[in-house]
């Protein structure tokens, strides 16, 4: 389960270049987290 939440976090330092698209990827991850 570590492992996946490494590979989602990976993927959002790719693109969080763009900060007014921050807020909405910590509600897909705490869902995410949730669901787990």
């Amino acid at each position: 389960m570590a492992a996946n939440g490494a590979v989602v976090i990976k993927k959002i330092k790719k693109g969080g270049g763009h900060g007014h698209h921050g807020g909405a990827w910590k509600v897909a991850y705490a869902d995410f987290v949730t669901a787990m």
